[in-house]
């Protein structure tokens, strides 16, 4: 069913106005405004499981009378599924129709493509240019892949609504067409569980054999079922992630979707799977189902909005030891709940279930979801606290649409939209996904934040478990710092697009944030940053004069690998910590001794380059150099008993990665222990560095 008119103009409106914002808030569009639509649109389709691992890269060339084109790629965890997408973009007021030989040509520049990509075409590329690791990425990955499928994305609508699949060097090529109403319809208007229609009659005679539950609740109604291993193997490989309901699909990504036991069974012991192995649960928003009643029997003969919450791990590997190890599934069963939930209960029981059947594994899943008490209390926070001046405050996009959602309810005439926009406009807009990036950027993980959106975002839901306790909620403070450390991220990433950077702009802005906080032991102003909503001029001056440096270190590190890649790596974040990026004589006015997990105060005493130098030598020493310095100095004598209790405090924060920074006293007093060990023949006595 197609949406309203109004609604969809009025998603297709806010689209445009984020691609508009991505310039800066220009009424024009911008020149690459394909890519940055194409880039918004990939985040929604990793966001609703269609694809993963994606990365947004313009190719265009002719090959005699045929031309290829590409607006990014996308490859699964498993190297198996390769996907490029390509981008029809109109950017007019008034939506139109895409001609379907228009369509159709699109899809043919994305199958060249395809075929193209080869060692000839990279020779022929410049190894600095962004196309140069899609391409050397695509030609790597796309011998071994079993699948290809082309996205054409467009901000209009489509009468051709299929292109039949074609053969690609005797693999499937199947194509998928995103069009402006299916696109509101994965992100607007609920789950990609909306698409996924099984029909157990084609996989089975008469359909899957099932036990009804006796009816004990109003919300939802359960059946019992033994799914064929084979079946699951199916459907997993024609709809692939989108059966995974959302929570296991950010567990899997970010712990890894391989279950050696689950795989060790299937591939030695298939027949007693059924023994050995919990089985899945799945909900389901529409059920059909056959009662023979003379037989006694029901068999669900096709359900849709089929969502596993809990079985990923079974699944993945079903299909892996099925596809990879050609492992015979005829005598594997999988025991299956199937709950059809009431349509006023879904948001509520569906993440309630998920986190209920996961919990023997200890397994929080609720930490991934947007109603996580975290995320529910950020949303409070962007509502309640305004920027300096009380003229505007952030909004903080808990759930997608939510921003037009409001703007819609509280500005019914021009003059409530214009003071709207006025105080919460949409360069103040920020999500789950961005939140992640600009906390995990300050952390230091900028091989987490390279690692896409999604996993991005699992990374740091993880990570906010380990580090703090099951009741813990942000406060006011908490809520500043975040927007200065977005402040900061945001700005990074300006600087790239100003630079004009070829290639890795986004990879360079994280690495770069990560390398301010290393740098300065996050001694950073964050309480500054918020009360003045920026970056001083010194700031930035400093942060664009690292940004090639950062840039030239991560390709450097590289060693020949492909950069996004490696980028995802934390020997990438090893190697660049390593660099000594010069400080300018007098430092950022944000540069002050201030701690990150405090407000600043006005008596912290500005920090030197010098001593910044001192921090960052100390924090170049690992572990066990000082773990061992600290032994050789009580042993020999050679060191007083409070310099070996710095030395071993320092190599107990090298020990949990510099997640605490060294003072600057204790820096000062790190060098002077170098230099004694250097002298005495101790521990570096070799290291010209020491």
């Amino acid at each position: 069913m197609a949406p309203p008119d109004r609604e969809l103009g009025a998603f297709r409106e806010g689209l445009l106005a984020e691609i508009r914002e991505n310039r800066g808030g220009s009424a024009e569009l911008p020149e690459f405004s394909e890519n940055v639509f194409t880039a918004i649109c990939l985040e929604w389709l990793e966001d609703v499981g269609l694809t993963e691992n994606s990365e947004v890269c313009h190719f265009e060339r002719s090959f005699g009378n045929r031309n290829a084109r590409a607006n990014g790629y996308a490859v699964d965890d498993d190297e198996a599924v390769v996907d490029v997408f390509i981008a029809c973009f109109d950017g007019g007021d008034v939506s139109g129709m895409l001609p379907p030989d228009d369509l159709r040509r699109a899809a043919r520049q994305a199958k060249t493509f395809c075929e193209k990509v080869s060692t000839e075409l990279l020779s022929n590329l410049d190894p600095s240019g962004r196309d140069y690791g899609m391409v050397e990425r695509f030609g790597d990955v796309a011998p071994k892949a079993s699948k290809f499928r082309v996205f054409v994305i467009t901000d209009q609508a489509c009468s051709l609504s299929s292109i039949d699949a074609e053969d690609l060097n005797g693999k499937d090529l199947v194509y998928e067409i995103i069009d402006i109403e299916r696109l509101y319809r994965l992100v607007q208007a609920g789950l990609p569980r909306d698409e996924v229609v099984i029909d157990f009659t084609q996989h089975a005679a008469g359909g899957l054999p099932c036990l009804h539950a006796p009816e004990i609740s109003g919300d939802y109604d359960a059946y019992l079922a033994l799914i064929p291993g084979e079946m699951l193997y199916q459907l997993y490989d024609l709809y692939g992630p989108r059966l995974l309901e959302r929570n296991v699909r950010s567990f899997l990504q970010a712990r890894g979707k391989i279950n050696r036991g689950i795989r060790d069974t299937l591939r030695k012991q298939p027949d007693r799977f059924l023994a050995y192995n919990n089985g899945i649960v799945a909900t389901v928003d529409e059920i059909h189902v056959r009662h023979d009643q003379a037989a006694g029997s029901r068999h669900i003969t096709s359900v849709r909005g089929l969502q596993i919450v809990n079985g990923g791990q079974t699944t993945a590997s079903i299909h892996r030891a099925r596809r990879d190890d050609k492992v015979d599934l005829s005598s594997v069963y999988v025991p299956a709940k199937i709950s059809l939930i009431s349509e006023g209960r879904i948001e509520e029981m569906v993440p309630a279930i998920s986190l209920y059947a996961n919990s023997q594994n200890n397994i929080q899943m609720a930490d991934f979801s947007a109603n996580d008490p975290y995320h529910v209390r950020m949303g409070q926070l962007s509502g309640q606290i305004w920027c300096p001046g009380e003229q505007g405050r952030w909004f903080y996009e808990r759930t997608r649409g939510e921003y037009e959602v409001e703007k819609i309810r509280t500005a019914k005439t021009p003059a409530q939209l214009r003071r709207f926009n006025e105080r919460t406009p949409r360069q103040r807009k920020f999500d789950k996904v961005e939140l992640a990036k600009f906390l995990l950027s300050w952390e230091q993980r900028p091989d987490k934040v390279s690692l896409g959106g999604q996993k991005c975002f699992a990374s740091f839901m993880q990570d906010l478990s380990e580090t703090h306790s099951k009741d813990w909620l942000p406060d006011d403070g908490d809520y500043r710092r975040a927007i200065a450390k977005g402040i900061l991220y945001r700005s990074a990433l300006a600087i790239t697009r100003q630079e004009d950077f070829p290639a890795y702009r986004a990879q360079v802005a994280t690495y770069l944030v990560a390398y301010l906080s290393h740098r300065t032991g996050r001694q950073i102003n964050l309480e500054r940053i918020w009360n003045e909503q920026g970056l001083s001029s010194e700031l930035v001056a400093l942060l664009r004069s690292w940004a090639y440096g950062v840039r030239d270190a991560i390709v450097q590190s590289s060693g020949g690998r492909n950069v996004t890649e490696w980028c995802k790596k934390d020997a990438c974040w090893k190697a660049l910590r390593a660099v000594d990026l010069s400080l300018s004589d007098e430092l950022p006015p944000e540069i002050d001794g201030a701690s990150s997990s405090s407000a600043a105060t006005s008596d912290v005493s500005n920090l030197t380059p010098a001593e910044l130098d001192a921090i960052h030598h100390c924090q170049k020493i690992t572990a066990e150099e000082w773990i061992r310095i600290s032994k050789w100095g009580s042993e020999t004598g050679r060191l007083k008993d409070w310099q070996t209790g710095i030395a071993g405090t320092l190599g107990t924060y090298a020990a949990r990665d510099w997640s605490k920074s060294p003072s600057s006293k204790q820096a000062k007093r790190g060098l002077e222990i170098l230099l004694i060990a250097r002298e005495d023949g101790g521990p570096l006595a070799s290291d010209p560095d020491a």
